[in-house]
């Protein structure tokens, strides 16, 4: 279908089909359950990568603030560690 109608006149033949050329009308894919059962948990895993993605992204932005004025005391810490006083 794209072959024939090309790209840039896509959007106009799905939106605004003119008379002579009709309606559009597309088969439904034939998916099986199973199919769609194994499409829901793909999407599921790739949902929570994203999740996990998110947590660490936000791990590491608090941690390049630690020391720096946040809740941190790791300079502190490590001056203790090294033998000086706070």
């Amino acid at each position: 279908f794209i072959l024939d109608v090309g790209l840039d006149a896509l959007g106009r033949r799905l939106v605004n089909p003119s008379l002579q050329e009709g309606e559009v009308v597309f088969e439904p894919p034939q998916m099986t359950l199973d199919v769609l059962l194994r499409y829901g948990k793909a999407l599921e895993a790739e949902q929570e990568n994203v999740k996990r993605v998110q947590l660490a992204d936000a791990y590491l932005d608090g941690a390049v603030l630690a020391g720096e004025e946040g809740s941190s005391n790791t300079e502190e810490t490590a001056n203790i560690y090294a033998g000086g006083s706070t």
